[in-house]
C-alpha cells in the first residue's frame, strides 16, 4: 500500500525538528545526478534497441533486455524514495515471457510500464532544472538575510547594495534580517516539503502501480487460490470414493461371500453358531449397502465416466418422489463443477424427499454460456429458509466457494424453487 506522496510534517516549526528535511532536499539534489545516469543510461538502451530492430536477431533480444534494465532502473529509484523520504511505491510488474522471442519484444514494446518509466525521467530533468534554483534560493538567501546586519556594521562603509535595494541604515538590514529569519524558518521547510510532495507524486503516479490495480491483482490471485483449494478437495474427495469403492467395499464384499459360504456349509448343524454367522452376514451386507451410499455421496464413478446426465438419471431412478430430469450440459464443465451440481442436486431431492410433502419435483440442468443453471422445482408444501436450516446453509457456501449463486424461492404451500448458478468458463 503507498503511503502520502512525502511523509515531512506539514507545520514548519516541526519541519525543522525532523529529518525528512534534510532527506529530501537531498533527494530533490540528487534528482540530477539520476537524470544524468539512470536517465541517460535507459535512453540510451531503449535508443539502441529500436535502432537494432532492422536486425532480428539482435534487435529482439536487446528490445527484451532494455525493457528489463528500465524496470531495475525504476527499481532503484523507489528504492531512494524509500530511504530519503520513507515512501513505499508498489513496483510495476514486466510483462510474463511468451516463450516466443518475437512475443517477448512485441510485449516490451507494448507495455505501458516500459513508457511511463521513461516518461518519468523525461518530466524529472524538467523538474531538477527547477529543484536546483529553488534548492539554492532556500538555502543561501535567507542565511545571507539574516547576517546582512553584521556585514552592515563591518563592511560597509555607508550603505549596502542588496540587488535593487540600496540598505544604509542599521534599521533597515535589521528590517532585512528578520525577513531573513522568516524565510528561514517558514518558507524555505514550506518550499522543500512542497517540491518533495510534488517530486513524490511524480514518482508515484509513474513508477508505481495504483492502489485499485493492486487489490484487483490480490483478488485474482486469491480467487486462483481458492480455485486450486476447490480443486484440491474435490480431488481429495474422489480419491477417498476411489479407496472406498476399490478397497474397504471390496474387502467387505469379500467378507460377505465368505460368512455366506461358511454358513452354507454349517447347514442346520450348530443353530447358535449359524444365527451368530447370519447376523455377520446381514451386517457385511448392511455396511457394503452403505458404502455404496456414501460413495454415490461423495463422488459416483459414473459421474467422472459419462457426465452429469448419467449420474443424475440414477437419482432420479432412486429418488422416492417422481422426478422429470432434463440434462443439457454440453460442452462439459469441468469435474470440479460436475461434482459441485450432483452435490446440490442430490442434496435438493434429499431434502424434498424428507421435508417437502412432494408429489413431484422436477431437475433441469442446463449450460447457457459460462454458466451451468441447476434448476430444482418441487410441488410441495414449501417454506425452505436457507436462514434457518444447515442443509441450505451449506449449499449456499458449496456453491459461493466457486463464486455461484444459489437462489431459494419457497413461499409456504406453493412448493419450493431452487436455482444454482455456477460459473464455469
Amino acid at each position: 500500500m503507498t503511503v502520502a506522496a512525502s511523509p515531512v510534517p506539514r507545520t514548519p516549526w516541526r519541519l525543522w525538528r525532523s529529518p525528512y528535511l534534510w532527506l529530501a532536499t537531498i533527494h530533490l539534489l540528487g534528482d540530477a545526478v539520476v537524470v544524468l545516469t539512470s536517465g541517460f543510461l535507459v535512453l540510451i538502451a531503449v535508443a539502441v534497441a529500436i535502432l537494432a530492430w532492422p536486425l532480428a536477431y539482435v534487435g529482439l533480444p536487446l528490445t527484451v533486455g532494455a525493457n528489463r534494465l528500465v524496470y531495475a532502473v525504476g527499481g532503484w529509484e523507489r528504492a531512494r524514495a524509500r530511504i530519503t523520504r520513507g515512501q513505499e511505491i508498489l513496483p510495476l510488474v514486466p510483462p510474463p515471457p511468451t516463450g516466443s522471442r518475437i512475443g517477448d519484444a512485441r510485449a516490451a514494446v507494448a507495455d505501458i510500464g516500459l513508457w511511463r518509466q521513461l516518461l518519468y525521467y523525461a518530466l524529472l530533468l524538467l523538474l531538477a532544472m527547477v529543484w536546483i534554483p529553488a534548492i539554492v534560493f532556500a538555502w543561501s538567501v535567507p542565511p545571507v538575510l539574516v547576517t546582512l546586519p553584521v556585514y552592515y556594521s563591518a563592511f560597509a562603509a555607508s550603505q549596502a547594495q542588496l540587488g535593487p535595494f540600496v540598505i544604509d541604515t542599521m534599521t533597515k538590514a535589521s528590517v532585512v534580517a528578520a525577513i531573513g529569519v522568516l524565510l528561514l524558518l517558514v518558507v524555505s521547510p514550506v518550499l522543500m516539503r512542497a517540491a518533495s510532495a510534488l517530486d513524490g507524486e511524480l514518482a508515484r503516479s509513474l513508477l508505481g502501480r495504483s492502489e485499485t490495480g493492486a487489490l484487483a491483482e490480490r483478488v485474482n490471485q486469491l480467487v486462483t487460490s481458492r480455485q486450486q483449494v476447490v480443486d484440491s478437495v474435490e480431488a481429495e474427495r474422489r480419491r477417498m470414493e476411489r479407496d472406498l469403492h476399490d478397497g474397504a467395499q471390496l474387502r467387505l464384499v469379500s467378507l460377505a461371500m465368505t460368512l455366506g459360504r461358511a454358513k452354507n456349509r454349517l447347514g442346520d448343524r450348530e443353530p447358535t453358531v449359524r444365527a451368530m454367522i447370519e447376523t455377520a452376514h446381514s451386517e457385511a451386507m448392511q455396511a457394503i449397502t452403505e458404502i455404496r451410499d456414501l460413495t454415490r455421496g461423495l463422488h459416483p464413478p459414473v459421474l467422472t465416466d459419462r457426465g452429469l446426465d448419467a449420474a443424475l438419471s440414477g437419482v432420479a431412478v432412486r429418488s422416492p418422489v417422481p422426478i422429470r430430469l432434463r440434462v443439457d450440459v454440453q460442452p462439459r464443465p469441468s469435474l470440479t463443477i460436475e461434482a459441485l451440481a450432483y452435490f446440490v442436486v442430490t442434496e435438493a431431492l434429499a431434502n424434498v424427499a424428507k421435508h417437502a410433502a412432494a408429489a413431484f419435483a422436477e431437475v433441469v440442468v442446463r449450460r447457457e454460456g459460462d454458466i451451468l443453471l441447476v434448476d430444482i422445482r418441487d410441488d410441495g408444501q414449501g417454506g425452505a429458509d436457507p436462514a434457518k436450516g444447515s442443509g441450505l446453509r451449506g449449499l449456499s457456501d458449496r456453491v459461493a466457494g466457486v463464486d455461484g449463486r444459489l437462489i431459494v424461492h419457497s413461499p409456504p404451500g406453493r412448493g419450493t424453487v431452487l436455482i444454482a448458478e455456477l460459473p464455469c468458463g
